[in-house]
């Protein structure tokens, strides 16, 4: 079983949090500090309250298939040769959504509602590591 290939993004200042609980293997979302509602790691004001302060905690690492579609042809030149996956937006236990690459078991389909894991998929070449989904972790395909 091959990693699935990590497109390369760069870490900014606000976002360094993130990507090194990413590189411990953890999804670090944002918890509001006034109405305590999780935003994902890209929200920078709390979508209920509408303010900014925040801590941080890690997700539970459970999620459920909220929609997807299948990449044949990837928009980004180093995903190519992994193509066809599985692009979805998976709503974490917590309650944000995110976008993230979805690994399938071989001839698997997925549908509205499938339980899925968040799993941190290492970087390439020194490259920042990044979330994605699984549905079986012993089986998936890169």
């Amino acid at each position: 079983m091959s990693e699935p290939l990590v497109p390369h993004v760069s870490r900014t200042p606000g976002s360094a949090d993130f990507f090194d609980a990413a590189a411990a293997g953890k999804l670090l979302l944002r918890k509001c500090n006034n109405c305590s509602a999780f935003r994902g790691p890209q929200d920078a004001i709390c979508p209920q309250c509408h303010t900014s302060a925040h801590a941080t905690e890690y997700a539970s690492g459970e999620a459920t298939l909220v929609s997807w579609a299948v990449v044949h042809r990837s928009p980004l030149p180093e995903l190519q040769a992994s193509t066809p996956y599985v692009a979805g937006i998976v709503e974490v236990a917590e309650g944000p959504w995110l976008v993230v690459r979805v690994l399938t078991a071989p001839d698997e389909t997925v549908h509205a509602g499938t339980a899925l894991e968040i799993w941190v998929a290492p970087g390439v070449d020194g490259g920042e590591s990044l979330p994605m989904a699984r549905t079986r972790p012993a089986q998936f395909s890169g």
